[in-house]
């Protein structure tokens, strides 16, 4: 019976995700890039307008899968990260409760960016980047590494 519990719950983290934009936005973002920007080290657009990052909420696997393929750890060990930037005005990307609300507000937004299930993008949005082989991020762009 473990086993099986086991063999079900996997998938669900081990889904392939996707990092998308507004679909009228024509942009292509490498995973440095990615996580640049959910740093908040990169904050506008080429043009000039202001990026608006949106996360999965804390604790969901979306979110968990997104910050081990884009920086190479676990969600938790970015709160000492946002905990910092808290102290320069730093705000980290806001957070929505699941991937469909993700869509929808990047497929409203035109400066949105966030990332879903890849069955879930549709042409509502525009697929930037395909996470499911991404390798981690390069260590200085990672905020639990050395700068």
């Amino acid at each position: 019976m473990v086993g099986l519990i086991l063999v079900m719950a996997g998938p669900a983290f081990a889904e392939d995700l996707v990092v998308i934009v507004h679909a009228d936005r024509d942009v292509r973002l490498t995973l440095p890039e990615v996580a640049q920007i959910y740093l908040k080290k990169r904050r506008f657009w080429e043009g000039g307008k202001r990026i608006v990052p949106v996360n999965r909420d804390s604790g969901s696997a979306a979110r968990e899968g997104f910050t081990r393929r884009v920086f190479g750890e676990d969600a938790a060990q970015l709160v000492v990260y946002w905990n910092r930037q808290y102290f320069r005005g730093v705000l980290p990307p806001a957070t929505l409760a699941s991937d469909e609300a993700v869509r929808r507000f990047v497929a409203r937004e035109p400066l949105a960016i966030g990332y879903i299930s890849a069955r879930l993008a549709d042409a509502s949005v525009k697929v930037v980047l395909r996470l499911e082989d991404a390798v981690a991020a390069p260590a200085s762009a990672t905020p639990g590494r050395s700068r």
